[in-house]
């Protein structure tokens, strides 16, 4: 999914950026009914809303990761060169 939204976003950077690299989405094809409905009406059926992530149609997006319980304690910090003191 994430590398979906990475092309997603990168398309549509294209658009503005590099429109011979953008891929427009592909038209709707209309059915019987509606190109009927659309040549009495003259306008155009509304199209249903996308779904997914803002819009894009990407459905999922998830970072799982395992929590591991550390029971072990951490070592102590490297030697440093000491206290710190002001130069007057």
């Amino acid at each position: 999914a994430a590398k979906e939204v990475l092309n997603f976003a990168k398309n549509r950077l294209n658009q503005f950026y590099n429109p011979k690299l953008y891929k427009p989405a592909p038209k709707r094809e209309l059915s019987r009914e509606d190109r009927i409905a659309s040549s009495m009406s003259g306008t155009e059926p509304p199209t249903a809303a996308p779904g997914g992530i803002a819009g894009t149609g990407i459905k999922v997006f998830a970072q799982i990761s395992q929590h591991v319980q550390h029971t072990v304690a951490p070592p102590p910090p490297p030697e440093t060169f000491g206290a710190y003191t002001k130069k007057s």
